[in-house]
């Protein structure tokens, strides 16, 4: 059957690094056939799936469920699914899960059009572990004025909830050539965002010593790229001389996120993490100290294996303390073949909830407090695009990242373009949104 002229669709789930996986999927693919973003007009769907979390896992499986009509009644003749789910768990899958033709792992891109020329002959495959990863090149499906550049993958750090170093491996750095060749490709973008499972750690294996700093002044001699925002920082590996080069280089967004993940030194104990509250503290106030402007991005887990109330007033007391614009909060997941799904004391799903309400509203009146205070205050903010709900532009300050973070609405009786920065002056505030008016306009 001659398939040069079919048309093929992706959803990527997950994370951002998962994003740029699909991008370069989407890249290869179009070698050989047209791209669409219609499921309508789709002949082939490739899912790049997440299988970091059980709802992650769900959440594949149901998204094939959701676009099967689209199979037996449209245009829709071939689905295939890659990444996390496959490369862990397709042995439990490929027999019984026959509504997919063709699986492939996070490492397999290279055989993509291979997948889909063999479907289209009848086959039905498993090429888990049989490829090779893809290159530089991708189709960037942000908006134009801002991307992602995964610098590593894999992990090292083998938290003992964490599925990730079984589903990705171990930690392997691209080279600093590579990533500035990537960059370049990207075109002008006005925020470069770096991604990895531990970004903190980049070059440790690759050059025998952590090179962060030395990419990002690779990165930021780029004239291509305006700004550069880091994310996945863990907190252990946050030295002097990144401090410094954050501080220092015009183009690093003040902006870190550190995943703490808890603050009780026992419960970080069991999870094989290797701070205290009195170390995640010290270096809190010390970047604060360093970098008065900074903004600080975390994550918690709630409900973790023995956790006490005492552990859970012990973060709430940290949150207090720390006091971090952004914050999200997420309830343990129970993963088979990680160490603490065989930890005795499990905590039952409704008080796992409960606790993750708890420190969300303790959250969000530390949030309040702080963005109350930036009323009347003047920031730029990148125009994301149109909230048809609210008839308002929104867009990001410094302090937000892309999707999530909260957002700046714009108030404008002037012509407003996507990707462009205006200075905004704040006069409202919500839990976590502003509200502002661009300067100079009525």
């Amino acid at each position: 059957m001659t398939t040069h002229r079919k048309k093929v669709g992706l959803v990527s789930l997950g994370c951002d690094k998962n994003r740029v996986d699909g991008e370069k999927l989407l890249y290869e693919v179009a070698k050989h056939y047209d791209i669409t973003s219609s499921i309508e007009e789709a002949n082939v769907l490739i899912v790049n799936t997440c299988a970091f979390l059980g709802s992650a896992r769900e959440e594949a499986i149901n998204t094939v469920f959701e676009y099967l009509p689209y199979k037996q009644d449209g245009n829709l003749e071939k689905i295939i699914m890659t990444g996390c789910l496959p490369q862990k768990f397709v042995a439990d899958m490929f027999d019984d899960f026959t509504e997919v033709d063709a699986f492939l792992g996070t490492k397999d891109g290279s055989l993509i059009t291979q997948a889909i020329d063999e479907v289209y002959k009848g086959k039905r495959l498993n090429l888990v572990g049989k490829g090779k990863e893809l290159g530089c090149s991708r189709i960037v499906t942000t908006p134009g004025h801002f991307a992602y550049l995964k610098i590593s993958d894999g992990c090292n750090n083998h938290c003992t909830y964490c599925l990730i170093p079984k589903i990705r491996g171990k930690f392997v750095s691209r080279p600093i050539e590579s990533l500035v060749e990537e960059a370049k490709g990207l075109g002008e973008v006005e925020e470069l965002i770096l991604v990895a499972q531990d970004t903190t750690r980049y070059g440790e294996d690759l050059y025998g010593e952590i090179r962060l700093v030395e990419l990002i002044r690779a990165l930021s001699s780029l004239e291509t790229v305006k700004h550069i925002r880091l994310m996945y920082c863990y907190p252990e590996l946050i030295d002097d001389k990144l401090i410094a080069e954050i501080r220092d280089n015009e183009k690093v967004i003040k902006y870190l996120d550190i995943p703490l993940q808890h603050a009780s030194d026992r419960i970080l104990k069991l999870m094989n993490r290797k701070g205290s509250y009195a170390s995640y503290v010290a270096l809190v106030n010390k970047l604060k100290e360093e970098i008065p402007s900074l903004v600080i991005r975390s994550t918690f887990i709630a409900g973790f294996p023995t956790e006490t109330e005492e552990d859970v007033i012990t973060l709430e007391n940290f949150l207090r303390e720390a006091k971090l614009m952004n914050a999200g909060f997420f309830a343990y997941s129970r993963e088979k073949d990680t160490p603490a799904y065989k930890i005795e004391g499990q905590i039952k799903e409704s008080v796992k909830k409960q606790r993750v309400k708890r420190l969300y509203a303790v959250q969000q009146a530390i949030v309040e407090e702080i963005t109350s205070s930036l009323v009347g205050k003047t920031f730029d903010v990148v125009c994301d695009g149109l909230d048809y709900d609210k008839q308002l532009f929104y867009g990001r300050a410094y302090f937000n990242a892309p999707d999530i973070d909260g957002k700046v609405y714009l108030r404008s009786d002037g012509i407003i373009n996507e990707g462009e920065t205006y200075k905004v002056k704040i006069i409202s505030a919500t839990s976590y949104d502003l509200y502002g008016e661009i300067e100079n306009e009525t």
